[in-house]
Formats: structure tokens, sequence, C-alpha cells
């Protein structure tokens, strides 16, 4: 299920790394098994780091973070740093100045996998946040 995605096509931005050149540069999406996985083109490497999760607990309310630190994303569940954050070099994102999309991933600029469930609250700063400034009880 996509929680967010960014809509572009990987190949359009010189991406030719990755699973497919239609994929889009970013997202934010929940597999089958309930893990989290966010995965990013950075705008100045050729690559698509990509971090998983834990299965997620289901009925309950999930904090999920994302930070763009500069040099590297890391995602943080609940307020801690998940185990399988990649470890490589990411700046940025690959983009054409084209929008996002929240609920739902694209794929060749078309939207599926739609997010079943309730998304609360969205933030996007101009600064990457320390976990003790995440909006959460759990930092």
């Amino acid at each position: 299920m996509g929680i967010l995605s960014w809509e572009e096509r990987s190949g359009d931005t010189g991406k030719t790394t990755g699973w497919s050149p239609l994929q889009c540069t970013c997202s934010l999406n929940v597999s089958p098994q309930r893990f989290l996985q966010y995965v990013v083109y950075a705008d100045k490497q050729d690559a698509d780091p990509t971090s998983w999760s834990h299965a997620l607990p289901t009925g309950r309310w999930t904090h999920l973070a994302v930070v763009n630190g500069g040099r590297q994303k890391v995602v943080y569940v609940d307020g801690s740093k998940i185990a399988r954050n990649p470890t490589q070099p990411s700046t940025g994102i690959a983009t054409l100045g084209l929008p996002f999309v929240i609920g739902a991933t694209s794929f060749d600029l078309e939207y599926s996998q739609g997010f079943y469930g309730w998304i609360g609250d969205v933030r996007i700063t101009e600064k990457a946040l320390r976990p003790k400034e995440f909006p959460t009880p759990y930092a």
C-alpha cells in the first residue's frame, strides 16, 4: 500500500539503476507482510537506497518519520531508528519539480495500491528534525 509517492519516473530524472526506470523517484509503502519500505533515488547518486522496517502492528496508531539529514535518509518507527536503514550516502531526491501524492504509489505516472487505513498528520519541514522533536510520546 502506498503512503507517499513522487509523481515522477526515475528514468526521466536520469537514474538507470534500481528496479525499473518507470518506478517513481521516491515512495513510502507498506508491504503485504506489513513492513514499511522507503525507497528514494538521490539527486547526485545513481542509486536507490531502500529502508525496510520490522512488521508493523495492526489496529493501532504508528508514528513514522523519514529524516533527510543531507547525507543519508533515516526512517524511524514510533521514535526509534529502524535497523534496516541503508548506510550508503543519499543526498536529496531526484526530481523534475512535479508534486507528490499522499495515499497511493505511482508507477509509470499512474497510481495504484492505495493506502487502506488512516493517515492522521503529515508534516514536511524545512530542516531535518531530531527524534526528540517528533510529535510523538515515544521521543
